[in-house]
């Protein structure tokens, strides 16, 4: 029986990582994406060149019928759902004294509440079923690590975490697992185009001298939703080449931090 699953925050870096990986690992994938459309077609396009089966669902995270709909077109287009990736979310800069209620709703809104929302429709769905599940979702090093103009992100971060621990609770009795992951830098074509040396300059504080990719997380993933997992639940993998044991930051990601924040940038992971 093929296995399902739902990932969100498909369209690019380590969402179209892991609903690249999860399709070529045999699983029917169900990419959630917001805004990108054309990144949510390649990562389709991508799926499809390589045989494996996928479909798309547009739509906030933080709306409740975008969460049902996701779970409602895995079961529709595939017949069940056995695996939730939730790893659509934002990332705003913004100094504390300086933070917007506007800018932590919306932190909050996509973080926390989508989160929990995609999470608590796949659970329903996965006990209907009666066989289990797994269900993955997506934290960050700034979950235990400060960084400068990062303090509402890293809330919701580390509620992401808090949430992993008392889901498992409540849903490894009826066989579904909950885990978190947290990436560390990831070269990608966000962090990129904020930054082009992004990937030297943090690869030189890395213990392991580099920086991660999606294919990490995807690595770390890809056990969690494995039958050898079956006994690891409530628990975050660190995917960051040992970058929160070493604690250091390079010299001006601060400033880094500033011009993005000035700018108007903002993290799109939710695409």
């Amino acid at each position: 029986m093929q296995r399902v699953a739902v990932v969100t925050g498909g369209a690019t870096g380590i969402g179209r990582a892991l609903s690249v990986g999860l399709a070529a690992d045999g699983l029917a994938v169900v990419i959630g994406y917001h805004g990108n459309a054309s990144g949510a077609r390649e990562t389709l396009r991508a799926i499809e060149e390589a045989r494996g089966q996928a479909a798309l669902v547009q739509g906030d995270i933080a709306d409740l019928a975008t969460a049902e709909r996701l779970v409602d077109t895995a079961v529709s287009r595939f017949g069940r759902l056995d695996v939730l990736c939730a790893h659509a979310g934002v990332t705003l800069f913004a100094p504390f004294l300086e933070t917007t209620t506007e800018t932590f709703d919306r932190l909050v809104a996509t973080n926390l509440r989508g989160t929990y929302l995609t999470a608590q429709a796949a659970a329903r769905r996965m006990v209907e079923q009666g066989d289990g599940g797994r269900i993955v979702l997506t934290s960050s090093v700034n979950a235990r690590v400060a960084i400068e103009a990062l303090s509402a992100y890293a809330v919701t971060k580390a509620g992401i975490e808090a949430m992993a621990r008392n889901l498992a609770v409540e849903l490894s009795p009826l066989g579904i697992t909950v885990n978190a992951v947290a990436p560390g830098s990831t070269v990608n074509e966000r962090n990129l185009a904020g930054d082009p040396a992004y990937a030297e300059r943090w690869a030189a504080i890395n213990p392991a001298a580099r920086v991660g990719t999606g294919d990490d997380v995807l690595a770390a993933v890809r056990y969690l939703v494995g039958e050898e997992a079956g006994y690891i639940t409530g628990q975050t993998i660190v995917v960051d080449g040992g970058w929160t044991a070493a604690g250091r930051a390079p010299g001006d990601v601060e400033s880094l931090a500033e011009r993005l924040r000035t700018a108007g940038r903002s993290d799109r992971k939710q695409d």
